[in-house]
């Protein structure tokens, strides 16, 4: 069967997001969408997060930049100059969709508000990406992916018990965000098919994070108990076991626990410390399925020396013998990956998942997750890199809106492009 080329490729969207809406706009340039973002000129300033390729600051260097743009074109263009909003004008009446991270209210400020558009292209989709959405007491707030994942409950079960809560990383609120925009733009365009009519797509980044606290309310709601930190550390009654422990080259991932669901793991455990001939406390429980941990006859002292047994075991190990042979011997620990794991990770080769792309700044090819997802009749791979400042303002303003050379260089010499 031969494929088609992208799911929704001959359609345009304008991307006016910083680092709130970064995310969307890749997904619907990898979906095959035109996604142009439009900059001020002199580019976004994201632009300037570091780190930098090669380790040179430069506003085509970005890492976070070169990440989270790519398949985009870039053009120019000042939206608080009257030119400027009149050319943006002539854009949404040849766009499918406009993708936007403003304050509320900023573009009726301007003039360029939802209904504005409607009058200008009925079947717009304007999806806005916000802190806390366009409606509500907080709707006018500013707030960052930390500000957020503080006031949607995430950072408070996230850390160790004793300690302050930690925010997650690296900015998942916003990619979370991002993927439900773009989820929510899909779903409207669908819509649109159907009717002909655009309509407002409303992500608050705020409520996408709250989503994943689902199990927290619940508990609050019927029980009116706080789930707290957990950390490393799994409480049963009142005694607590280790979850991630350090081994030879990094961390693993392994839940000392009793009763059946953990009676192979540590049988296996037993055994393989047996057969490297280390001092095993593990090897006085005879029937693991019957092993409760907090059961008073079982000791505190003895779940201590057996958790420090454990820890000089996997101490021992790298994480790819832990990982290899333990699954042979029915351990079932899990590797933490780091990003050189991930590069290197069978699976994902084995799945074609990195494309390499050619980047103007060196003449090494950048690697990239390639998929969102894979489908048997469409290529929905990301093909180009970020693009550089203004690289599509020739093709738009000069090709398209046919503004001459002498109108190009009055408009990039008042600030306007």
């Amino acid at each position: 069967m031969d494929m088609f080329e992208n799911l929704l490729s001959g359609y345009r969207a304008l991307d006016l997001t910083d680092e709130k809406g970064f995310f969307c706009g890749k997904i619907l340039a990898t979906l095959g969408i035109e996604v142009i973002k439009v900059e001020p000129p002199g580019g976004d300033p994201a632009r300037s997060i570091p780190p930098f390729l090669n380790g040179e600051p430069d506003i085509n260097n970005s890492l976070y930049w070169l990440s989270f743009n790519t398949d985009k074109h870039s053009i120019t263009l000042n939206l608080e100059f009257k030119r400027g909003r009149a050319l943006f004008r002539k854009l949404v009446a040849k766009c499918d969709f406009l993708i936007e991270s403003f304050k509320p209210g900023y573009l009726d400020s301007i003039g360029l508000g939802y209904i504005v558009l409607t009058k200008i292209n009925p079947r717009i989709i304007l999806t806005s990406i916000t802190p806390f959405g366009q409606k509500g007491p907080y709707s006018g707030f500013k707030g960052s992916e930390l500000v957020v994942s503080a006031m949607s409950g995430i950072m408070s079960t996230n850390g160790d018990s004793d300690r302050s809560p930690l925010r997650e990383g690296p900015d998942t609120i916003y990619f979370e965000s991002g993927a439900a925009a773009a989820l929510g733009t899909v779903m409207a365009h669908y819509v649109r098919e159907k009717t002909g009519e655009g309509q407002q797509v409303d992500v608050s980044m705020q409520e996408v994070a709250v989503k994943r606290t689902s199990s927290n309310l619940l508990v609050w709601e019927f029980d009116k108990c706080l789930i707290k930190r957990a950390g490393t550390i799994r409480t049963i009654g009142a005694r607590s076991t280790h979850w991630i422990w350090e081994c030879k080259d990094g961390y693993i991932f392994w839940s000392f626990m009793g009763g059946k669901p953990g009676s192979q793991g540590n049988r296996a455990m037993s055994k393989w410390i047996d057969d490297d001939g280390m001092e095993n406390p593990l090897r006085v429980i005879t029937n693991w399925e019957e092993f409760d941990m907090a059961a008073q006859d079982v000791s505190k002292d003895l779940l201590d020396a057996q958790q420090e047994a454990i820890r000089q075991f996997f101490l021992r190990h790298t994480k790819k013998e832990i990982t290899e042979e333990g699954f042979k011997r029915g351990l079932n620990a899990c590797a933490i990956n780091d990003p050189s794991d991930i590069l290197e990770n069978p699976q994902l080769k084995a799945r074609d998942y990195w494309a390499n792309i050619n980047s103007l700044k060196t003449d090494n090819p950048l690697k990239y997750p390639k998929y969102f997802f894979l489908s048997n009749q469409t290529k929905n791979f990301v093909k180009s890199a970020a693009p550089v400042v203004g690289e599509y303002n020739d093709v738009i303003y000069r090709n398209e809106l046919k503004l001459s050379a002498k109108e190009i260089t009055k408009l990039e010499s008042s600030g306007v492009i």
